[in-house]
């Protein structure tokens, strides 16, 4: 895999016509998101407000492996795409994530993606819809997630949602998004790559 410059944001990664058409294939409107009661940890750990919906494409438990629908087969030239960029061999996941307007701003807790001991893992954000609500990246790395991350930590970057941008970065940094807070919903693409 080549070297990831910590961390990277590319804008118009893909076509506008490709972008278009992938709005409109995770429109809430048209497609059916599962719920998540919380959109940050999965024991259920989270605040009232961290939740928000996803759509699995290619999980852990089976990498390189995307389920069999109309959805993952439209979005996985995009992930391809994306493992190519990065030189991955390996898709470890990737999923699609929607949160919804919050009157305030609301920031999710801080996580990390998957726990990792390997510096050749990383995370791809691909911002889907024009929106609000940066992700942001805190200067702590982690290979093992801790029982609560500091609330001290500071920002080494905030990265705001542009659509058919995408950002890379080391999947051991801390890092969390914010609820859309001027846009009815923020969807993106994560994904983890090896």
């Amino acid at each position: 895999m080549r070297p990831i410059d910590d961390i990277e944001v590319i804008d118009n990664f893909i076509s506008p016509s490709y972008l278009t058409e992938l709005n409109q294939a995770v429109d809430p409107k048209s497609m059916h998101w599962h719920f998540n009661g919380t959109q940050t940890f999965s024991d259920g750990s989270g605040s009232l407000e961290d939740f928000g919906f996803s759509i699995v494409l290619c999980s852990c438990n089976q990498p390189n492996l995307f389920y069999d629908t109309k959805l993952s087969t439209f979005i996985r030239p995009l992930v391809y795409k994306i493992k190519d960029y990065v030189g991955a061999s390996t898709i470890v996941r990737s999923q699609l994530d929607l949160t919804i307007l919050h009157k305030q701003k609301y920031i999710h807790p801080p996580h990390i993606d998957i726990q990792c001991k390997d510096d050749e893992y990383v995370s791809a954000i691909f911002y889907i819809n024009d929106s609000d609500g940066e992700s942001i990246i805190y200067d702590h790395k982690y290979d093992i997630a801790p029982s609560s991350f500091p609330t001290n930590m500071k920002i080494k970057k905030t990265i705001e949602p542009k659509p058919g941008r995408l950002l890379l970065f080391d999947t051991r940094y801390a890092h969390t998004g914010c609820s859309p807070s001027e846009h009815q919903t923020r969807i993106l693409l994560n994904t983890v790559l090896l």
